[in-house]
């Protein structure tokens, strides 16, 4: 299997440090992978992100996760949600526009998956599946309606410790078309113990999306 390579990726605000990973063969599917919140020490090595590229990886797909500005080698400041939208789209062109990818994969974890579902908004021909775990619905404007060009999978512990469970079914059951909702019993924020549950949901959505 293919190493890690660390790249960079021209953002709106600067350099955004990233590390890509080459899939199994030419077919250039790969997941873009979002980190959670910056002012609460969330970067890409944050362990729901790297569990996520590596099952992506063990399914053959290319993954690209990245610093949002601000955070570790990337250039900018923080900017509450706004300029990291143009970071998360600014990923997406490179992994089309450098890396050659033809079906992308969008997913991100907490403030990530909030990033990653208005992006997804803003480049719907672009995706070919959403993957939000435990949105932070509650910290941005979460949209009433997602786009109809690819699927949408929604995962989170009904014991989360930090973004309020209530708000994120409340969301799901009014956004439509309706995501795919999983909950797993007695998970918190960051799935302790329920870490492989979640790798095989994560598996299992995204072997059906890739046939």
């Amino acid at each position: 299997m293919a190493t890690e390579q660390a790249i960079e990726i021209q953002g709106p605000a600067g350099v955004l440090e990233a590390r890509w990973q080459p899939g199994k063969d030419e077919s250039c599917d790969g997941l873009l992978m979002c980190h959670p919140h910056p002012l609460f020490d969330g970067t890409m090595n944050n362990k729901v992100v790297t569990s996520m590229t590596r099952t992506a990886s063990r399914l053959g797909l290319s993954t690209l996760r990245f610093n949002f500005r601000g955070v570790g080698g990337s250039e900018g400041e923080h900017d509450h949600g706004q300029g990291e939208q143009q970071d998360v789209l600014a990923a997406l062109r490179y992994a089309r526009e450098q890396l050659g990818w033809q079906r992308l994969y969008l997913a991100g974890f907490s403030f990530g998956a909030g990033m990653a579902c208005l992006a997804s908004t803003q480049a719907a021909d672009d995706i070919a599946g959403l993957f939000l775990i435990a949105p932070a619905v509650h910290n941005f404007d979460a949209p009433s309606a997602l786009p109809l060009q690819f699927e949408t999978f929604v995962y989170m512990g009904d014991a989360d410790e930090v973004v309020p469970f209530d708000d994120v079914d409340d969301w799901v059951s009014r956004v439509v078309p309706q995501p795919h909702w999983e909950v797993f019993e007695k998970g918190g924020h960051f799935f302790h113990g329920r870490l492989t549950d979640l790798q095989a949901s994560a598996r299992r959505d995204l072997e059906a999306l890739i046939g």
